[in-house]
């Protein structure tokens, strides 16, 4: 039975075996797993997060452990072994370009052919200015009306 801050937990018992870096006294098993309280994570140790700010990646590896509050509380991150952990790849400059181009692509107006500096809204399938614009020709249709030059959104007309 563990004892955790006072309470009883009767399905755990704590210590466990961490491949890589042998029996941690404040870790228990849990769904086959050792399980580590959060902050408590031994040497040697990290989690993707933590690989990610020094330039690394899991590289296949399973998780060989899991941060948890507390036993049988909601799992936070699972731990990796740092000596398996592998460099992040890098972008091949073929795929920046390819990057580059799609972006350009969502930025560029099908009605007009402008970039227009943002993504353009799905919604609306062009740039705000001919969105305005044609909704100006719709209503002039029904209206009679010569549409306004002002595009602006609440604009009187």
């Amino acid at each position: 039975m563990g004892r955790v801050r006072g309470r009883e937990f009767p399905d755990v018992t704590f210590g466990a075996l961490i491949e890589g870096c042998g029996w941690v006294e404040h870790a228990w098993m849990e769904a086959g797993l050792p399980t580590c309280h959060w902050n408590g994570a031994p040497d040697g140790l990290a989690t993707r997060r933590q690989l990610r700010e020094l330039g690394l990646c899991p590289g296949g590896q399973p998780p060989v452990a899991a941060l948890r509050r507390r036993p049988g509380g909601y799992l936070h991150a699972w731990l990796y072994r740092m000596d398996r952990a592998r460099e992040k790849r890098s972008a091949t400059p073929a795929v920046l370009r390819a990057l580059g181009a799609a972006m350009r692509a969502r930025r560029t107006c099908p009605t007009c052919g402008q970039d227009t500096g943002c993504c353009i809204p799905r919604s609306l399938g062009e740039c705000w200015d001919c969105y305005l614009s044609a909704g100006d020709r719709i209503r002039a249709a029904h209206t009679n009306e010569t549409p306004s030059t002002d595009t602006r959104i609440g604009a009187p007309a």
